[in-house]
């Protein structure tokens, strides 16, 4: 097929580019679901545990409708998967997302997807192979899975059923991405899309449990619960998202053909005669280019801190169905429910460093991109500018957090009809602030050194979480703890708020944020 011409060389172009990238990330899926075999291996050893915890959560409409349905939680296998399915489903449906943009309509709108067509490349050879790499992505971690699951002596047929459902759900976002890939003229569009068309299927799933099932097979994510591993192990509604894989790639190919390389199906209308005032100046403009990703993180961690504070009524009878669970808890510090919210807190601050980072190295983006070069050429120093995007980040990165606290105030009031405890756990976020602000001083004093620099913040990240999960199952060098700022944060509201170390990494993030900013303004443009 001459459309197709030249997929094999695309293929290869995109795996060297992601020589990095790609083991990283297969890497950070597998380690997901280890986190979560070794935990649940460690906390619930015997069956006496797994029937406590079963009596404790069972019916609960608030954890049903995080996790699914929980009866299979009579045995290892099914807790594991009951808490690790929807998790690592997401996850690896955000990772398709990205992989499939990034390998077309990012190719794309960069213009370097004409440079593979005047080659002699087909018209659906960019295309074909971001599916294919991603596909291929996802089935190495399915089997990485499965290798995780056997090491630990989970029974082979059911482990091989979880990493399938996982991997389906995988697979429907593979094929939605590149359709919305189609659709929209611009990557930044297709990723927004595609995270509503993951959060609708979190939604769908998590009503569909507490009611009678029935939205539940309106969502993917439905599809992979409705598997039932280690409890019914019901091969057949793999079938699902197979077809809806099938569908929406033959959508994606057909909706290729009939439109433009460089720009959508659906063109972006224009924008207003005359700018708006607050874009004229350096900082609005800046939080212009962001606003959508500020408005979008800080309502996905208020929803997701209201849905945990739901469940924090229950957290005790949640905790004592496993003595090694308590035990846990107990290390941080105060009583049971301020330990689960502190740990909460770290968890959210961590991933919420990653909207730092992200936001922080916006700069390197439109460098990469030429569009820097465009702007410095009016009146805009270059201070000013990376200075607008540094600051809209830390500011963002504070009130984000502070409004995971106060979702987990107001979602613990709803359910008990005390909200005391929302003013309490506002600080209790806040205090996650200053780790996240060093994370991103780190990314801007790479980015001053050098642009190529930038992709090393992720790495530090990466390392971040590493140490947090190592720490949290075992004893690790103290000097290697502390080299994760998100390890000297007060674990509160379990303990009393200890100002020093806050101050000083606000001082840090201060000093490597001056650096960072002198570097970038001495060195060229790339």
């Amino acid at each position: 097929m001459a459309g197709l011409a030249g997929t094999g060389d695309a293929i290869r172009f995109a795996l060297k580019r992601d020589r990095l990238i790609l083991p990283v990330c297969i890497a950070g899926l597998v380690g997901w679901m280890a986190i979560y075999v070794i935990s649940y291996s460690g906390l619930y050893g015997t069956q006496a545990e797994l029937n406590a915890l079963y009596e404790s959560v069972a019916g609960n409409p608030a954890l049903v409708a995080m996790t699914g349905p929980t009866g299979g939680l009579h045995s290892l296998g099914g807790a594991t998967a009951w808490e690790s399915l929807p998790v690592v489903s997401i996850i690896s449906g955000v990772f398709a997302m990205f992989s499939v943009i990034r390998h077309s309509r990012a190719e794309e709108e960069d213009g370097r997807t004409e440079l593979l067509l005047a080659s002699g490349s087909g018209r659906f050879a960019p295309l074909a192979a971001a599916l294919i790499v991603t596909a291929a992505a996802l089935m190495v971690a399915a089997a990485g899975y499965l290798v995780i699951l056997a090491a630990w002596g989970y029974e082979v047929g059911p482990s091989v059923l979880l990493s399938l459902a996982i991997l389906g759900f995988g697979l429907v976002i593979t094929g939605t991405t590149a359709v919305f890939s189609q659709v929209t003229g611009k990557a930044r569009a297709a990723r927004g899309l595609v995270g509503v068309v993951i959060g609708v299927a979190w939604l769908l799933r998590a009503i569909g449990d507490t009611g009678d099932g029935t939205l539940s097979w309106f969502s993917p994510l439905g599809w992979a619960q409705q598997t039932r591993p280690f409890w019914e192990n019901l091969w057949w509604p793999l079938l699902l998202p197979l077809a809806a894989t099938g569908f929406t790639v033959s959508l994606s190919f057909w909706l290729l053909a009939r439109r433009d390389i460089g720009s959508g199906l659906v063109q972006p209308r224009p924008g207003p005669s005359a700018a708006s005032p607050s874009i004229l100046h350096p900082l609005g403009f800046s939080f212009r280019l962001q606003r959508g990703t500020v408005i979008a993180w800080t309502l996905m961690l208020f929803v997701y801190g209201f849905a945990v504070g739901a469940v924090g009524n229950n957290i005790e009878d949640l905790v004592s169905s496993s003595a090694a669970f308590t035990e846990a808890l107990g290390s941080v510090g105060g009583d049971l429910l301020d330990s689960y919210f502190a740990s909460i807190l770290s968890v959210i601050a961590i991933l919420g460093a990653g909207f730092t980072i992200s936001s922080v190295l916006r700069p390197h983006a439109e460098e990469s991109r030429d569009r820097a070069s465009l702007l410095l050429s009016a009146p805009l120093g270059k201070l000013r500018w990376v200075a607008g995007h540094t600051l809209i980040a830390y500011a963002a990165s504070a009130v984000m957090i502070a409004l995971t606290g106060l979702g987990l105030g107001i979602g613990l009031g709803v359910a008990t009809g005390d909200f005391s405890q929302s003013g309490k756990l506002v600080a209790a976020g806040f205090a996650q602030a200053p780790a996240m602000w060093l994370t991103g001083s780190l990314a801007l004093l790479l980015f001053g050194i050098s642009s190529r620099l930038s992709s090393l913040a992720w790495a530090l990240l990466a390392g971040f979480v590493l140490i947090w999960t190592l720490a949290s199952f075992g004893n690790l060098p103290e000097w290697l703890v502390d080299l994760s700022p998100f390890s000297h944060v007060p674990a509160v509201p379990a303990v009393a708020l200890d100002l020093t170390p806050l101050f000083v990494m606000t001082a840090l993030s201060i000093v490597i944020t001056a650096a960072g900013l002198a570097l970038w303004r001495r060195r060229d443009l790339l």
